[in-house]
């Protein structure tokens, strides 16, 4: 999962429109909304755990997104990709 793709999530649960309403809607900063549209960085761990209730995500299911998203090494990511992987096999609604 991509940043955007967390964000356009969001949007949609909220019925939100733009990116800026985001922005408003929950307090963050302008910057840290376009990066997230942008791809540059994934939401903190604060920011997440926000993201996790406004979705009715399991944070961990968010977190290990944010994991894979930040690995720089392939074997590692691969490894994480996997675990969620599992959960999804395990629990398919836990992801939804």
């Amino acid at each position: 999962m991509q940043p955007s793709d967390l964000l356009d999530l969001v949007k949609a649960a909220y019925s939100i429109d733009t990116d800026y309403k985001v922005m408003k809607q929950f307090g963050f900063s302008q910057t840290g909304v376009s990066h997230w549209r942008c791809n540059r960085s994934f939401p903190s761990t604060e920011v997440l755990k926000v993201f996790a209730e406004v979705l009715d995500i399991h944070f961990g299911v968010l977190y290990l997104h944010s994991a894979i998203w930040r690995e720089t090494d392939l074997v590692a990511r691969d490894k994480l990709q996997n675990i969620l992987d599992i959960l999804h096999t395990c629990d398919p609604q836990l992801l939804e």
